[in-house]
C-alpha cells in the first residue's frame, strides 16, 4: 500500500471565495439600451406636447388709455369688471348689433364708387349707425359713412382718401348712436379692400 504524502495543499478552494465569471447575455444589454431610449423619447414627447407656446414678442403697442381716446376700450384682465359695469349701464338695444355686409370690397379706383361694397343696418337692430373704414396697417381713416338708420343700407360709395392700387386689410368700425347721434357703443369687423387701379 502506498501512502500519499501530505504537502499541506489540500483543496485550493478551501478558505477562498470562488470567483465565477458569469457570461452576460448580449440580448439583455440590447433590451436595456432600447428601454432607456424609449423612456427618453417618451419624456421628450411629453415635454413637447405639453409645452405652452410662448407668444412672439411684439412691438410696443399704445397703452389702453392712448387707444381709448375717441375709440372703444381694449378689454384686458385688469379692466374687464369695469367694462362689464359700463356695458350693463347702457341700454340693452346698444349691446348687440347684427352686421349685414360683404367682406371683400372691390374699387376700380379709390375715388370711383364700389359696385360690390355694401353695409346694411337691418330693421331688427333698431338703432342708427355709421361706420369708419380704417386701413389696418397704418390706422389711416379712409372713409366715414353718413348715418344709416335701421332698415337702410349703404352701397355705391367711393373712398374719401387716396389709396394706391393693391390689396389691403381694413377694419370697419360700426358706431351705434342714440337719438341725438351720440356714440353709445361700437364694434369692429375686418374686411379686405381691393383697389384695382
Amino acid at each position: 500500500m502506498q501512502k500519499v504524502a501530505n504537502t499541506g495543499k489540500e483543496n485550493n478552494n478551501e478558505g477562498k471565495e470562488v470567483m465565477q465569471k458569469r457570461k452576460v447575455n448580449p440580448m439583455i444589454i440590447l433590451v436595456g439600451i432600447l428601454l432607456v431610449l424609449l423612456i427618453a423619447v417618451g419624456v421628450i414627447l411629453i415635454v413637447v406636447l405639453t409645452r405652452k407656446d410662448e407668444p412672439e414678442p411684439q412691438a410696443a403697442a399704445p397703452s389702453v388709455e392712448e387707444e381709448s381716446v375717441g375709440r372703444g376700450t381694449v378689454i384686458t384682465e385688469e379692466n374687464v369688471e369695469e367694462a362689464l359695469e359700463e356695458l350693463n349701464a347702457v341700454d340693452p338695444k346698444y349691446n348687440q348689433y347684427t352686421a349685414k355686409m360683404n367682406f371683400d370690397w372691390v374699387f376700380e379706383r379709390w375715388d370711383v364708387p364700389s359696385e360690390n361694397a355694401m353695409v346694411e343696418n337691418i330693421e331688427r337692430n333698431g338703432v342708427t349707425v355709421y361706420f369708419d373704414l380704417i386701413l389696418q396697417d397704418t390706422n389711416e381713416l379712409i372713409y366715414s359713412s353718413p348715418f344709416i338708420p335701421a332698415g337702410n343700407k349703404l352701397e355705391n360709395f367711393a373712398l374719401a382718401e387716396e389709396v394706391p392700387a393693391g390689396e389691403y386689410p381694413a377694419i370697419v368700425t360700426y358706431h351705434l348712436v342714440d337719438e341725438n347721434n351720440n356714440d353709445v357703443s361700437e364694434l369692429s369687423v375686418a374686411v379686405t379692400l381691393n383697389i384695382l387701379e
